[in-house]
């Protein structure tokens, strides 16, 4: 019976081959789609899921109470680990980390062979909490000296040439120290949000960073494994109050989070609410589905559309005996086979397009087919077969053999109404799709061109390293004579997100009731003017002024914090130091447009010979680039002998804070041309058909006298119709979900008519283009043929 049953779809689907290649085409674009996003999903959900005992590994966060809002930040102080691990007995280790985002490349050499390698400072017992793979040394044992150093097996290759036998070998930092291997660890796989070359000891760092061990100062990253069986919500109940107890600060507390899910759920930097990657793993899965379902609707559409055409096959082999039963069978058989084949075509669409796919995520996804991969296919196979088959199946099998053979079958109302009704939901996913993506488009726009308060054009930034450390004023006096060089500076500060934060400022009146956060800035003589702000009163740093190292300028955001009515001239303190206000500059983002603009602070900058943050500002003239470049390069390398020069440009680093949502507007572009494609390939079938069911109707019409306009408009009045019922559904669905949207960022634009004015003139014209085609073929028949064959 199978054996027949599939025999019987074959030929059915190689009969009507326009039928079957318009299905196959629609079903495997989506069924594509479905696949690549499937592939970015399971990525996104794969990291850091890969550590042994991944449910045992927890980070220590911490809880602020700003503005009345509790928030979490996953910085507090590299104490925290310190101080948890003797009170909880539930912990197996504990280790703080000072993570590769605070800094830039550092350099390694080996004899004369001087390397750039992302690197990372963690406490003694970090291998024994993360199972990376180490290829040479025990865990618990790697760090345990403050001159030892772990390093990949790809930077041993690239110091070494090899991985063996280079334990205790000395290994040059910053041309500075001496580190010694203890450990080669395996380079790390794509899916961990850790990524680094080379790991030095914490207590090493506290040696030469003291900060890091106070509780005002936070930044570190605190993580844990606790003992199998303990019970997360006892412990968090126990450490809630370590930092208050240490600080007599109420407005902090600790909390542990599993590891393995702060990648995807959490939703908030430095205390502040903002999207987290689990939003775009359901709205691309949303995307996926709404696609799929397109296609299936596609299928749904087509087939019932031609059921004319079997309901002889189905009254026949009713009267000698089918049952409905078979007929579900043979029908799903045949809507399955179809996927299969559009399955085949949807893989090999699905690895062309994956690299490309790969360059727009920054993803480094393969299409490997193990056992996870194969049954995902399977089912996505299985679920579109059934789901597109399920309508015409039992649409088809439920007719009566005695109506069918005598022609008095008729189209009832439930099959226009549910046919109908599936035309308008999948143009309302596409004319959904199509305002999100000019909303989202929008919005990087209004990003992009917003003013930062700053100008971030034409500056190039680098790492202030080695013996240019204590020397930054002579350095930046050279640069400035360089031609081209428009104004220099120096800061410890990226510029781009928050960097150096402290609850450090007190001041008279202040609230000891809230945790007041201030993102610290560092700043040479002349920063201001560098990086192009303005001073909305006072002055900046001068030289003209002797010492300023008790100084203290402010953002407007920090006057208004502290209800200042005459800042400057007012003496605050940060920590332990008295510090005047001389100068309040114009608010400026330094975070992203997702976030309002926080209070800041900047103090004084000299030529401090163990400050390890220093970032050089340059701004250069924009028609000498290359040349003051070179010139500048040779000046660092002059200055700094054995460092490799490398810098970015500001601007550059400023865009990469919304990569997410560019890719996301990109992709969405993608996702809303296929859903349309799918959609018109579907509309252009029922318009086929509709014109050949109507051939009678239209002969005859012709005959008395009417015009191919009057034809025309007569077949796609009917499919407008349908389009602009999608069309007054998708506006203010649209509306409301793009809108939610847009209140992630504290910046954003209204969502005005023409957005809509665009998507609905768009979804017409698309819908004319779609149908006229078989709309004036039909005009243009002969009428007497038309009516003759009907």
């Amino acid at each position: 019976m199978f054996k027949t049953n599939l025999k019987i779809a074959w030929r059915n689907l190689i009969k009507d081959r326009k039928f079957t290649l318009l299905n196959v085409l629609g079903l495997s674009a989506g069924l594509a789609c479905t696949l690549l996003i499937y592939l970015w999903v399971n990525d996104e959900m794969s990291v850091d899921k890969f550590f042994a005992d991944g449910s045992q590994v927890y980070q220590l966060m911490e809880e602020h109470k700003i503005d009345g809002n509790w928030g979490v930040s996953d910085e507090s102080s590299g104490l925290l680990s310190k101080v948890v691990v003797v009170q909880a007995p539930e912990i197996e280790y504990a280790s703080p980390l000072a993570p590769p985002n605070w800094f830039q490349k550092f350099t390694l050499s080996v004899n004369n062979n001087n390397i750039k390698a992302i690197g990372q400072y963690a406490g003694v017992d970090y291998f024994n909490i993360f199972s990376f793979k180490l290829l040479s040394g025990q865990a618990g044992k790697v760090l345990q000296d403050k001159s030892s150093i772990v390093i990949s097996d790809e930077l041993a290759k690239k110091l070494f040439g090899t991985t063996e036998n280079i334990i205790g070998k000395p290994v040059r930092f910053q041309q500075q120290n001496d580190f010694f291997v203890s450990g080669v660890f395996e380079k790390m796989p794509a899916n961990s949000s850790q990524q680094f070359d080379f790991v030095l000891s914490f207590e090493y760092y506290k040696d030469v960073a003291g900060w890091i061990y106070t509780w005002n100062n936070t930044g570190p990253h605190n993580f844990v494994k606790l003992k199998k069986g303990t019970d997360i919500n006892a412990f968090n109940k126990k450490i809630f109050n370590v930092i208050t107890a240490a600080t007599g600060d109420t407005t902090r507390k600790a909390v542990a989070q599993k590891f393995g899910d702060v990648y995807l759920t959490n939703s908030f930097d430095h205390g502040f609410k903002t999207e987290s990657r689990i939003e775009y793993v359901k709205l691309f899965s949303l995307i996926a589905a709404f696609i799929l379902v397109i296609a299936c609707i596609n299928f749904m559409n087509l087939s019932t559309a031609k059921a004319s055409r079997r309901m002889k096959e189905v009254g026949i082999k009713k009267v000698v005996g089918a049952a409905r039963t078979q007929l579900v069978f043979q029908f799903l058989s045949e809507s399955i086979l179809l996927t299969l084949i559009a399955m085949a075509f949807a893989i090999a669409l699905t690895w062309l397009l994956l690299p490309e796919f790969n360059q727009l995520t920054g993803k480094q996804i393969k299409l490997h087919f193990d056992i996870n991969i194969i049954m995902a296919i399977a089912v996505i196979t299985l679920v579109t077969g059934l789901l597109a088959g399920s309508y015409p199946a039992f649409y088809l099998s439920k007719f009566r053999p005695l109506a069918i053979l005598k022609g008095k079958l008729n189209t009832s109302v439930a099959e226009v109404v549910s046919r109908k009704g599936l035309v308008v939901f999948q143009f309302t996913l596409s004319t959904m799709l199509i305002i999100a993506v000019m909303v989202i488009y929008n919005q990087i726009q209004y990003i992009q061109s917003t003013g930062t308060g700053y100008n971030k054009e034409d500056v190039i930034r680098f790492d202030a390293e080695g013996k240019l450390i204590g020397k930054q004023i002579d350095f930046i006096t050279e640069l400035k004579k360089i031609p081209g060089v428009v104004n220099a500076s120096f800061t410890y500060n990226n510029m781009i997100g928050r960097n150096y934060g402290d609850y450090g400022i007190s001041w008279d009146g202040k609230n000891n009731n809230e945790s007041d956060y201030f993102e610290g800035f560092g700043a040479g003589q002349d920063f201001i003017e560098t990086m192009g702000m303005q001073m909305v009163s006072g002055r900046s740093f001068s030289k003209n002024y002797g010492a300023e190292g008790s100084k203290i300028i402010v953002n407007e955001a920090a006057v208004k914090l502290m209800h200042l009515k005459n800042p400057v001239g007012t003496t605050i303190k940060l920590f332990d130091s008295s510090k005047q206000i001389i100068g309040v500059v114009k608010d400026f983002h330094f975070e992203s447009l997702h976030e309002t603009v926080k209070p800041s602070y900047m103090i004084m900058l000299g030529d401090e010979p163990n400050n390890q943050w220093i970032k050089m500002m340059v701004r250069v003239n924009e028609k000498d680039n290359r040349q003051t470049i070179a010139a500048i390069k040779s000046l660092y390398e002059r200055f700094n002998p054995g460092f490799p020069f490398t810098f970015n440009f500001l601007d550059e680093l400023y865009q990469k804070q919304y990569e997410t949502e560019s890719r996301v507007s990109v992709l969405s572009k993608y996702f809303a041309g296929l859903a349309i494609l799918i959609s018109c390939l579907g509309l252009f079938g029922l318009a086929a058909f509709t014109a050949q069911k109507r051939q009678k109707e239209i002969g005859i019409r012709k005959v008395i006298g009417a015009s191919v306009t009057s034809i025309t408009t007569l077949l796609s009045k009917d499919f407008l119709k349908l389009i602009i019922v999608s069309l007054i559904i998708a506006f203010p669905v649209s509306y409301w979900l793009m809108n939610g949207w847009l209140q992630s960022f504290a910046y954003r634009i209204n969502i005005g008519y023409g957005v809509f004015v665009i998507a609905g003139v768009s979804i017409i014209f698309i819908t004319l283009l779609t149908i006229s085609f078989q709309s004036i073929k039909a005009a243009l028949a002969n009428p007497v043929k038309a009516i003759k064959e009907s």
